[in-house]
């Protein structure tokens, strides 16, 4: 299975059929979708892969549209067959919410490596890029805005990230040290006696 399609490449591809992965609040998806339209044309069809019931009031119900709804695969099983199927759908270009919450974390991240298509990526602002070797830049200050790292407590992430070994060590050689102790005094038959 080979997904990520056009990483490297720059080039969009022609499509009638978009993938929209609504991993994000709906609201997130109704201010997309009119982005969307404008960008690749009324007439493109939008499928739809999401949690959320019903449809987005800018997306009129179509015949041609295609729902999947997460919550109707239960288990391992049906989730194989539904990232099969919508594999098989061979969309030109999916659009995928990363609107900083955890809302189909996983759904987004199968997407974007098992099917093969080219990436937007789409964010709470109902702003995208495409997900290639030009916007990689982009990519780096989403994950950097995402992981803390560009606003006013960067200092404070960064301290903790760099801390977090030694205070990591100091707190793991503590705690033998004093296992070790009390085996010690067990051992001796130092140990307290219960009152």
């Amino acid at each position: 299975m080979n997904g990520m399609r056009w990483v490297l490449s720059r080039r969009v591809p022609e499509t009638e059929r978009i993938l929209l992965v609504e991993s994000g609040k709906r609201d997130v998806t109704e201010k997309l979708i009119p982005h969307l339209k404008r960008f690749f044309g009324e007439n493109v069809v939008i499928d739809l892969l999401t949690c959320w019931p019903g449809l987005p009031s800018q997306l009129a119900p179509d015949t041609e549209r295609q729902v999947w709804r997460v919550t109707e695969y239960t288990d391992d099983h049906a989730r194989w067959r539904l990232l099969h199927e919508v594999r098989n759908r061979r969309h030109g270009i999916a659009a995928v919410l990363y609107a900083g919450g955890p809302i189909m974390a996983r759904w987004r991240a199968a997407s974007l490596l098992l099917i093969p298509a080219k990436f937007l990526i789409a964010n709470e602002n109902a702003d995208f890029f495409w997900l290639d070797r030009g916007n990689f830049g982009q990519l780096v200050r989403l994950w950097m805005h995402r992981a803390g790292l560009l606003d006013e407590s960067a200092p404070r992430t960064l301290a903790r990230f760099v801390a977090f070994p030694f205070v990591f060590v100091y707190l793991l050689g503590y705690a033998v040290h004093a296992h070790l102790m009390r085996l010690g005094r067990m051992a001796l038959g130092l140990h307290r006696e219960k009152s």
